[in-house]
């Protein structure tokens, strides 16, 4: 269930600031928007890699 939450977060954060991308995009910022979708596919992908490469306890 806290995972379920907390993915519910991180995917919210990454929805935020890709829309950010989006909107810099549509302004002529496309170097700061690359940069701003990268940032929001590592807030996505992070917490994913960790929960599948954490050693079982």
């Amino acid at each position: 269930m806290v995972r379920a939450a907390t993915m519910v977060v991180v995917l919210m954060v990454a929805i935020y600031t890709a829309s950010y991308g989006l909107w810099a995009w549509r302004k002529g910022n496309k170097r700061g928007a690359i940069g701003t979708f990268l940032l929001a596919w590592l807030t996505l992908i992070s917490p994913i890699l960790v929960w599948l490469f954490q050693e079982p306890s």
